[in-house]
């Protein structure tokens, strides 16, 4: 998961800068990934989800798609595509999927 936060985080501070960045990522990329994992929650095993979120400002545009699966340990929920803004972030900082 820590992944996946630094990488969306990054694109938010290339989006609105530093300072401004920082406080809107502190906010939303807990709130969308939280969102999501409750998606991948009440989804069927293996069977791949996908959903869309936005800041009101529509600067934002995040495409998630993920499945649950068991694991070794229990239930994973993994994101395996992850869209912001048109460009593919998970393939460009992380290897095969990432857990939340």
């Amino acid at each position: 998961m820590d992944e996946l936060r630094k990488l969306l985080l990054h694109e938010i501070i290339g989006i609105y800068g530093p300072t401004v960045g920082q406080g809107i990522g502190s906010v939303i990329i807990p709130a969308f990934i939280g969102d999501f994992k409750k998606v991948l929650e009440e989804s069927k095993d293996n069977k791949t989800v996908s959903e869309e979120y936005m800041t009101e400002d529509k600067k934002v545009h995040l495409l998630l798609k993920g499945k649950r699966a068991l694991g070794a340990t229990g239930m994973d929920y993994l994101v395996t595509y992850c869209h912001l803004n048109g460009r593919d972030i998970l393939a460009e900082g992380v290897e095969g999927n990432v857990t939340i």
